[in-house]
């Protein structure tokens, strides 16, 4: 039944996630985190919150416990659950980047992930260990708890309703039923005040109020029917229920229409994030799905994963002065430039895409692939408790669990799993200053997501190794008295080892996209990984496309530091013969390309020195132009700076006849400690977790701002 129940929470979420397409931005794993949010951030702080006021109140208003808890369950714990229930969407709006780059239809959709969350936690908590005695009814089950008892729908009638919730209260002697979430309802509906709240301006934020107030109302009128059994508010309760189903699409044809005009206004403010085709056809659908067709389905996953990621740009573009977005430009217009090289038959014709991705993935470090098992394994006994275990016909399984040896196996898979969690928590904190460095919003959002869910993992983790090593014992209560919430009243230890266990699901370590030299991979710059990294795997099949096409950017398979240059001309660096007329230092030799060190790819293995000069990825070709020219006597001498001046670039010639770059576009200048965070930033591949030196050596603890510029370079991201 749980297994069910989960995917009750979840089919609601993917069917609002699948209707907000149009103007949606933020992808599906960033909304399945905000669902675990749900569960171990709102839900674990809920609980507690919860626990602690009405015990406080209890004590010294000297009424019981259970009053005290009746009461409030309608006026104070609504509000309460409401309120944190939104938190997490408020706090990610305090990032100036989420305000900018989310539309309100991407609040409205993280919102309806957090109510689902938090309702599958009070699910699984009331019904999660009732496989044993519940009943098999009409394709569900039913658990004889009262006249009106629970019901559990089957998994046929989950998928056939709109927004299902995991169970329903059924009435006396009345048919089975499968109700509308009222969580997701009315946590989308908070979502859309959350989103006016931080996109709005002067008195058009009051507007934000009426659907968090109604979030609460709702609530508040829910809890006082069930606790007072009054024929009013029942009434009141139906006729509001019956049109519950209708409040998400309100809320989100409001959000999207509001979106379309922003995404209009974005379009005409940044004209050069639009494919060739697309200003040639007037800006139609048609020239997105020319595309598309090429070669199914990987033209189309690209077509649709950069549309969504433009959609992020334009959101910014359409309420943020240039100079803020101009990060998040360029890597759009990066990817927007690669797409319109690849619009043509040829360039799908020469790839073969099956061998490319399998060479991506032998590129991944072992070490990384190694360390997504720990979190599989970990879960192993949750996945058989929980979910094999929770029908009906497998109820032996979840028995075997809750008694006998059981609950100390799940202890024992607790406590390693909260090592890992610590771990996990551990590199959250400490690249929480780099992940707020990235130009896309949804990765500063998702890494909060993380952080918030293994906080969440981590405090029940901790207070229930407390009570199952404590007098308790793992199949004890967790909670010892009288109960908060109805859902706690069943709350056993080893069912909360269980659920610490499946927080696991989002918290895998980071992936990261390691494209060392060799083969094919090893011409493409980290700029284009990048463009992959936004893209997903449709962004390496966009890559190799590319590469088929002669469209591969150089410069990333430089030459070795004791080079001192290179010769590749297949690669157009020369070297370049300078005429012996010619004025400096350049006069009568062989000029060649810098040296790897003035390079990104090359920075992992160069000298560190006084004043550094890296050549920006994407500029190779233009600096091999730019000696070309030196070559030439085109270019313009500088005698008092003994460089010569070419484009706006300015280089030196040393007494080999090799170049290097001293400034001008595409070239930066770095400090010793920037040159050496550049150098671990590009050793790890840009996986800051496996550069530790940048968090213990105090070079790079002291300047933080060094380690900023430095992974900003690897990025392809001027400083």
């Amino acid at each position: 039944m749980t297994l069910v129940m989960t995917v009750a929470a979840v089919w609601g979420v993917l069917q609002l996630f699948a209707l907000s397409w149009p103007t949606r931005s933020v992808r599906l794993s960033t909304v399945l985190l905000a669902l675990m949010v749900g569960v171990y951030g709102c839900g674990v702080a809920t609980a507690l919150v919860q626990l602690a006021y009405t015990r406080i109140y209890a004590e010294q208003s000297g009424q019981s416990l259970v009053t005290v808890v009746n009461t409030t369950g309608y006026t104070v714990a609504p509000w309460v659950e409401e309120l944190f229930k939104a938190t997490p969407l408020l706090l990610a709006g305090l990032s100036l980047k989420v305000r900018r780059q989310w539309g309100l239809t991407d609040f409205v959709v993280v919102g309806a992930a957090l109510g689902p969350g938090f309702g599958l936690l009070e699910a699984v908590l009331r019904f999660g260990l009732d496989a044993d005695r519940a009943m098999t009814r009409d394709g569900g089950w039913i658990i004889p708890d009262s006249l009106s008892p629970p019901y559990v729908p089957g998994l046929g009638q989950v998928l056939t309703s709109w927004l299902p919730a995991p169970f329903s209260q059924l009435d006396l002697g009345g048919p089975t039923v499968t109700e509308t979430f009222t969580h997701l309802v009315w946590t989308a509906a908070a979502g859309l005040g959350v989103g006016l709240f931080w996109r709005a301006h002067g008195w058009l934020r009051l507007l934000s109020a009426p659907p968090i107030l109604a979030a609460a109302a709702h609530h508040t009128l829910n809890n006082y029917a069930i606790q007072e059994h009054t024929a009013g508010a029942k009434q009141w309760l139906n006729s509001v229920d019956g049109k519950a189903w209708a409040a998400p699409l309100l809320c989100l044809a409001i959000a999207m229409a509001v979106d379309l005009r922003q995404l209009h206004r974005g379009k005409r403010a940044a004209p050069d994030v639009l494919l060739m085709s697309e200003r040639a056809d007037g800006d139609s659908l048609g020239a997105l799905l020319r595309y598309a067709a090429w070669r199914l389905p990987w033209s189309l996953l690209i077509a649709l994963r950069y549309v969504r990621l433009r959609r992020t740009f334009l959101y910014a573009a359409a309420s943020a002065p240039s100079e803020a977005t101009e990060d998040l430009r360029r890597l759009v217009a990066g990817i927007t430039a690669r797409m319109d090289a690849s619009d043509n038959q040829h360039s799908w014709q020469t790839l073969d895409i099956r061998a490319w991705l399998k060479a991506a993935r032998r590129s991944r470090r072992s070490r990384q692939r190694w360390l997504l098992l720990i979190p599989c394994v970990l879960m192993l006994p949750a996945l058989l408790f929980l979910g094999v275990g929770s029908f009906t016909s497998t109820a032996g399984l979840q028995e075997f669990f809750s008694t006998g040896p059981g609950p100390k196996i799940l202890m024992g898979f607790a406590t390693a799993a909260l090592a890992w969690i610590a771990y996990q928590l551990t590199t959250l904190i400490r690249t929480r200053h780099q992940t707020s460095a990235h130009p896309m919003a949804e990765v500063l959002a998702a890494h909060r997501f993380r952080l918030g869910t293994a906080l969440g993992a981590a405090t029940t983790g901790t207070l229930l190794l407390w009570r199952g090593f404590g007098a308790a014992g793992p199949d004890g209560r967790a909670i010892r008295p009288l109960h908060l919430l109805d859902a706690l009243n069943t709350f056993l230890v080893y069912l909360g080892f269980a659920l610490v266990l499946l927080s696991l699901l989002a918290l895998f370590p980071p992936g990261s996209l390691a494209l060392a030299g060799g083969g094919a991979l090893g011409i493409l710059t980290t700029e284009a990984a990048l463009n992959a990294g936004l893209l997903g795997t449709a962004g390496l099949v966009l890559m190799g496309v590319g590469v088929s096409n002669g469209g591969g950017d150089i410069g990333d398979g430089p030459p070795s530091e004791s080079g001192g240059g290179t010769s590749g001309s297949a690669q157009g660096k020369g070297p370049w013969q300078a005429g012996d007329k010619l004025e400096g230092p350049a006069r009568g030799k062989q000029l060649r390309y810098p040296n790897s060190r003035h390079t990104v790819s090359g920075s992992g293995s160069g000298m560190v020195k006084e004043r550094n000069s890296v050549i920006m990825r994407g500029r190779e070709q233009e600096v091999a132009r730019d000696i070309e020219e030196i070559a030439a006597g085109r270019a313009n001498f500088n005698a008092s700076t003994n460089r010569y001046e070419i484009n706006g670039r300015s280089y030196g010639v040393e007494e080999n006849g090799t170049i290097f770059p001293d400034s001008g576009p595409g070239i930066v200048q770095l400090d010793r400690i920037e040159y050496a965070a550049l150098k671990q930033v590009t050793r790890a591949r840009g996986d800051l977790s496996a550069a530790p030196q940048l968090t213990r050596d105090p070079k790079f603890v002291n300047h933080p701002e060094a380690v900023q510029k430095a992974l900003k370079i690897y990025n392809g991201i001027t400083p």
